[in-house]
């Protein structure tokens, strides 16, 4: 091979491993997500829309906290919360009843569901403020 065509032929290899590289790069992983913070929210119940905020406080393993509809159902102590990924589950204890609220996010805002006994439903909001 004469020098001007290797040169050539080794230009081409280094763009092309260049090009294959960036295409091949994924995007970053979405920050962690803390649990505690208070959020606000907006769910369904018995065909009413309630709104409200769930508080969590505390570190991982010992997570607590409260869901405060603003009218509806009283309020519901929460006694866990676990976290994989971008999903939120929080267990409330509702008059011996465990309530089960499953939120998925995409930044600071999250849809989800809840469950409690025989009824279910969705709701959605977003993060209101980090716990300090």
């Amino acid at each position: 091979m004469t020098k001007p065509l290797s040169v050539l032929v080794l230009g081409a290899v280094l763009v092309g491993s260049a090009c294959s590289a960036r295409g091949g790069a994924e995007a970053p992983a979405p920050r962690v997500l803390d649990p505690v913070g208070v959020y606000n929210f907006e769910a369904s119940f018995e065909g009413q829309m309630i709104n409200g905020r769930i508080v969590i406080r505390g570190e991982p393993g010992s997570y607590t906290g409260m869901v405060e509809p603003t009218t509806g159902p009283p309020p519901v102590e929460i006694y866990s919360v676990s976290v994989e990924g971008q999903v939120m589950t929080i267990f409330g204890d509702a008059g011996g009843e465990d309530l089960v609220i499953t939120l998925t996010f995409v930044g600071n805002t999250y849809t989800g569901t809840w469950a409690l006994g025989f009824d279910s439903g969705e709701l959605s909001g977003s993060r209101v403020e980090q716990e300090p």
